[in-house]
């Protein structure tokens, strides 16, 4: 296993979307060339085709930490890649640069990597993450742009060097590469990055991929007078978590509630497991065709968007690129992470920002909120310690119902810690282990249990 020093073992995750493989040559040429680079170095490679996989996505139900520590309680196909991944020295992730992220396949596995952490919290690198459950590989990053965009090209590797940080991989490296290359400047590229160690984006670099409004007012469609119409709103809900209120749903409808008390139409679309399916995926495009105002509100997972919000993403741009409309529209981001720190969700708005940007959407600013599940968890949000939430939300809903964009003020208010830094850190991880103990208590595991490494082996991992 990992002991044996001669075998140096890595996985590779096959990120290709369905249909790709064969329909775009560049993108099956290009991981060809990073597969042949991988072996001539001498690696044991194991590639997991993740279109081919059954894979379920990650409900957000805390049952790998709570029930089956360690596990996934759905039995599907992640666990063998995962068991995979604890045994081998190198991770690496191939996949198209989708607004700056990854492909929905790669995420649908990226957003299971919940299992390899604890429900505990540390300080690491200054900032608060969970510890690992094991000895992690290192991580190294291949994305395939289509057309050369250097914005895009930089979230993507703040990305992956999040990823890699919350992970705790001793080192990583992300590349970015052009179908365009050739087979020998890819393959000498590849060679560099499998020994290339990439400094760690850390606050400072993550701070500045925060995206502001582009404009004061929000654009709408002219009306006639005499065809009179309502503004419309469409909250697209992005949580996992469908069978029980979450807090992306009440974030976004507290905004909804306030923009109806100016004479908006406002509807509310939950993004569910039938959007992999065509015709739920034709309904999703007409309903945001329709809207003047888009808000997507989710939950931060693996310092993006989770699998479905990805998704739906894709969705709406593939059925523009075939059917371009020509309704001004705006969009909104809320989103909210399990940890105290709201910068953490700034990789995420980037992307949402990339896709804003590429769908001709006017960017109306976003609201970055830390400790989700502390201040709401589902539950209308109360002062005292949603109280910035509640002031930043009431100035939203004020300015986006009289057509302008989110205020910065708001945007400074819902990042603010509702005691002092310190102080807050240490009540909510000591609340949130707690928390997590007892549920795991009230499901028969122990303390002890909460730390088991169900894919280590005998000789550990």
């Amino acid at each position: 296993m990992r002991g044996e020093a001669e075998v140096r073992r890595v996985v590779l995750l096959d990120g290709t979307p369905d249909g790709t493989q064969d329909g775009d040559p560049r993108l099956a040429a290009v991981l060809e060339t990073l597969r042949e680079t991988l072996q001539a170095d001498g690696a044991q490679l194991q590639t997991f085709p993740l279109r081919a996989m059954k894979l379920a996505p990650c409900i957000g139900c805390f049952g790998c930490w709570i029930e089956t520590p360690g596990k996934c309680v759905q039995g599907d196909a992640a666990r063998e890649i995962l068991e995979a991944i604890v045994h081998s020295e190198t991770l690496v992730l191939f996949t198209p640069v989708t607004f700056g992220g990854y492909s929905a396949e790669l995420k649908l596995m990226v957003d299971h990597f919940i299992q390899l952490v604890l429900p505990t919290f540390i300080t690491h690198h200054g900032e608060m993450h969970h510890p690992p459950r094991y000895h992690p590989p290192r991580l190294v990053a291949v994305g395939m742009q289509r057309q050369i965009n250097e914005e895009e090209a930089k979230i993507f590797r703040v990305l992956v060097g999040r990823n890699a940080l919350n992970f705790h991989a001793p080192s990583y490296a992300a590349e970015v590469v052009s179908g365009e290359e050739g087979v020998d400047a890819l393959g000498s590229r590849f060679q560099g990055l499998l020994s290339r160690v990439d400094p760690w984006p850390l606050r400072e670099v993550v701070t500045s991929l925060m995206p502001f409004p582009q404009v004061a007012k929000i654009p709408v469609a002219r009306i006639p007078v005499a065809h009179p119409a309502a503004r419309r709103a469409l909250l697209i809900v992005g949580s996992p978590k469908v069978k029980r209120p979450s807090t992306s749903g009440v974030l976004g409808g507290y905004l909804l509630e306030r923009l109806k008390q100016h004479g908006w139409e406002a509807e509310s679309w939950t993004l569910r497991a039938a959007l992999r399916k065509e015709e739920e995926q034709v309904r999703l495009a007409a309903e945001v065709d329709a809207a003047d105002l888009l808000i997507l509100a989710f939950p931060l997972y693996a310092d993006s968007l989770p699998f479905l919000a990805t998704k739906a993403l894709q969705v709406v741009t593939k059925h523009r690129q075939a059917n371009p409309t020509r309704r001004p529209q705006s969009m909104v981001v809320l989103v909210n992470n399990g940890f105290i720190d709201s910068y953490q969700n700034y990789v995420a708005l980037a992307i949402c920002h990339q896709f804003a940007q590429q769908n001709g959407i006017t960017w109306a600013g976003a609201l970055a909120m830390g400790a989700g599940e502390a201040l709401s968890s589902g539950q209308p949000l109360r002062p005292p310690l949603g109280r910035y939430a509640i002031e930043a939300l009431e100035m939203t809903g004020e300015a986006l119902g009289e057509g302008n964009a989110v205020p910065d003020e708001a945007v400074a208010l819902i990042g603010r810690s509702p005691f002092p830094t310190l102080l807050w850190r240490w009540l909510f991880a000591m609340v949130g282990t707690r928390t997590f103990h007892r549920q795991a208590s009230a499901n028969g595991i122990s303390g002890e249990r909460l730390l088991e490494r169900p894919y280590a082996g005998p000789t550990g991992g």
